[in-house]
């Protein structure tokens, strides 16, 4: 009898240890922390950032600010204001490469004019007009390749090397 109430304990000690095992195994497999996105990426709220293009023909031609911060899986609306008479690139294939671009809108005063959706390389924002260029940064990294590339007439150089450069920063 006593033979039988040692084994009786030693079989119910296996079936608790071997529960608990299970059990831990289940844990880990079904009940872990996935490692999913939250919310729905098409869904965001845009956060707005300005870039002001500006500068005089002849004279000096910049971006304002010329270093523009962003962070990897937000949805940013940036606004490219050109507010000088000439028109201006707003250029750089680091960020390009770095980029989702869920579209481009022309705006014109209060109106959007056109829609542009697919892969964007550069902008070209025409004298007083407003681009918004819509992207999910999704590469971390420091761009020193923002620039202007059109040529002035008037000082026989391009915007880039009368100053108009900046750098983009993803984090």
């Amino acid at each position: 009898m006593a033979k039988d109430n040692n084994y009786k304990i030693k079989r119910l000690v296996f079936n608790f240890y071997l529960f608990l095992i299970l059990l831990m195994i289940f844990s880990i497999v079904f009940l872990e922390k996935k490692t999913f996105a939250k919310g729905d990426l098409t869904r965001l709220s845009p956060v707005e950032v300005e870039v002001l293009m500006k500068g005089k023909k002849g004279s000096v031609h910049y971006f304002e600010p010329s270093v523009l911060k962003f962070e990897t899986g937000k949805l940013y609306k940036l606004e490219i204001k050109n507010i000088s008479d000439s028109k201006h690139y707003f250029t750089s294939s680091d960020f390009v490469n770095s980029i989702f671009t869920r579209k481009v809108q022309v705006i014109k005063g209060k109106d959007k004019i056109a829609e542009i959706k697919g892969y964007i390389r550069e902008v070209e924002v025409f004298p007083k007009n407003i681009v918004e260029w819509w992207f999910v940064p999704l590469k971390t990294g420091t761009f020193d390749d923002l620039f202007c590339k059109v040529f002035d007439e008037k000082s026989r150089k391009t915007h880039k090397e009368m100053g108009m450069v900046g750098t983009i920063i993803i984090e």
